[in-house]
């Protein structure tokens, strides 16, 4: 079993939610977070101009997506992220991935993969 967290611009949360359900991953968490990769974020508007009053900005606002789901998920789940996700650019996020050893659904009792199933 695993947890990942997905952590992702959040003008693409919604589009990876729905690509998530439509394969079948449905029960996840999210929040916002702020935070920041090893460079500073460069803010360019749409036609291209950089906003240079920004780049001062130690931190940007961020999705945080947690799942937990089965190993062999683990490889599908981060290609439909990626889909949705990768643009080539800085800032498009990061996914780590963390083993879980046992888990426990409260109201059933069922331990190990069966809680998640």
């Amino acid at each position: 079993m695993k947890q990942v967290y997905i952590i992702l611009r959040p003008n693409r949360y919604y589009e990876t939610k729905k690509a998530l359900i439509k394969n079948n991953f449905f029960s996840l968490s999210s929040k916002e977070v702020l935070g920041r990769g090893k460079s500073s974020v460069d803010y360019v508007t749409k036609d291209g101009a950089k906003l240079s009053k920004y780049n001062k900005r130690p931190f940007v606002a961020k999705k945080l997506m947690e799942i937990f789901c089965r190993d062999e998920d683990v490889e599908n789940l981060i290609d439909i992220v990626k889909s949705v996700n990768q643009t080539g650019n800085a800032g498009d996020g990061k996914i780590f991935v963390i083993n879980v050893e046992d888990s426990t659904r409260i109201r059933t009792g069922e331990s190990g993969i069966n809680s998640l199933m």
